[in-house]
């Protein structure tokens, strides 16, 4: 059995990145990566008081990475690397972070910093200067690379790029709030619920029927679905993820979409009565209920243990699938709230909110049918990560 530790080592800078402290984010990156043994100390001699391991990852405070690349570069140490490793960032700079053996940092026990260390085990040739892909690794140098780093982190952990066109949209507005929203230390299930209440209040100014009412509504609902983007990157950047928070999003998400389509139906009831709208509206409301079902049901028997991983996980394991798996991918774009925010606002615009009943009726029904088309696959193949701790360390 390896031993496994792991010292932050501390400047004493009074920099926060993502409303946490820089030593406390590192240590709870560390344990999120599944290391138990986790020591901070400053850069006066670091190696004097480190703990005794067979490896010993050295993280300092301002280099901003995420639980997986620690992982990731454990288990390349425990593929049998000869040496120690040291982490480069993209341009192959070094960045101070490294992964050691006891014989490399017994050896630098006496060195007075963390880069003299370094330096030393280099001129040794003890270790190897590696790139850890596809995951983020950053450096602070200067305060003024906060604000870039932690833009940048928050793109990267809502998928870089990948999400659909209508959420990349959304994540312009969100990305600046949720780092406002970070500072001021709110919590990702108190925006969670403050979004759900942006939705009823759309729901309510949707059931008044006017058209000025209708511009009111589709605007708190937008601003619903950037709190519903924010909610989750909150979490995510301050280390905060848990079930309950990721249960409480999809619950309210879900909540949400029959409080629009119940305002827009009573508002349209007050002006002319039982029409076509309503009957649209009752058949999306039936499909709506069977795709959350059906939904509901997948996150719950594939991702359980990390409901917020389901989505990620899902479109992954879609995009690599047969014809319809990949349709599926691209098709469910249009039933996201990040769509619906925009048809909604769309649709009011226009002044013709009740139609979006007919909209609703027919997009719910291809969405059922597709989701039944795939449901057999994603029992049977789509797995997530559990929320804590990597199982391979």
């Amino acid at each position: 059995m390896i031993r496994l530790a792991a010292i932050v080592i501390r400047s004493s800078s009074p920099l926060r990145f993502a409303g946490l402290d820089l030593a406390d984010r590192a240590e709870r990156v560390l344990r999120r990566a599944g290391i138990e043994q986790v020591r901070t100390l400053d850069d006066d001699h670091p190696f004097s008081d480190a703990p005794a391991a067979d490896l010993m990852v050295v993280l300092p405070e301002r280099v901003i990475v995420e639980s997986k690349t620690v992982v990731e570069l454990v288990e390349r140490a425990s593929r049998g690397t000869s040496g120690g490793l040291v982490v480069a960032d993209s341009d192959g700079h070094c960045l101070d972070m490294c992964l050691l053996p006891a014989s490399a940092w017994r050896r630098v026990r006496c060195a007075p910093r963390l880069r003299s260390a370094i330096k030393r085990l280099d001129l040794e040739r003890a270790f190897h200067l590696v790139r850890i892909e596809r995951r983020f690794i950053a450096c602070i140098h200067y305060p003024r690379d906060v604000n870039r780093i932690e833009t940048a982190y928050l793109r990267h952990t809502n998928g870089a790029g990948a999400e659909g066109l209508f959420t990349r949209n959304i994540r312009r507005f969100s990305i600046p709030l949720s780092r406002h929203l970070l500072r001021w230390s709110v919590g990702p299930n108190h925006v969670t619920l403050a979004g759900f209440g942006f939705a009823v209040v759309a729901a309510v100014a949707f059931a008044a029927g006017t058209y000025w009412a209708g511009i009111a509504g589709a605007l708190a609902y937008w601003m619903s679905m950037v709190l519903d983007c924010c909610d989750g990157e909150v979490a995510r950047s301050s280390l905060t993820d848990s079930k309950f928070g990721a249960w409480l999003e999809t619950v309210t998400d879900y909540l949400s979409y029959f409080a629009v389509l119940a305002g827009i139906l009573f508002g349209d009831f007050r002006h002319e009565g039982i029409d076509h709208h309503t009957i649209a509206g009752a058949v999306g409301a039936v499909m709506t209920a069977g795709i959350v079902l059906l939904v509901g049901y997948q996150r719950a028997r594939v991702a359980g243990t990390n409901p917020g991983a389901f989505d990620e996980a899902l479109a992954a394991d879609l995009g690599q699938g047969t014809t319809t798996q990949r349709f599926a991918v691209w098709g469910r774009q249009f039933i996201k709230r990040s769509f619906v925010a925009h048809l909604i606002l769309f649709q009011a615009l226009i002044g013709f909110l009740p139609a979006l009943t007919e909209i609703w009726a027919y997009g719910a029904t291809a969405a059922l049918v597709l989701v039944l088309a795939v449901q057999a696959h994603i029992i049977r193949s789509v797995r997530v990560q559990p929320i804590g701790p990597a199982p391979s360390l």
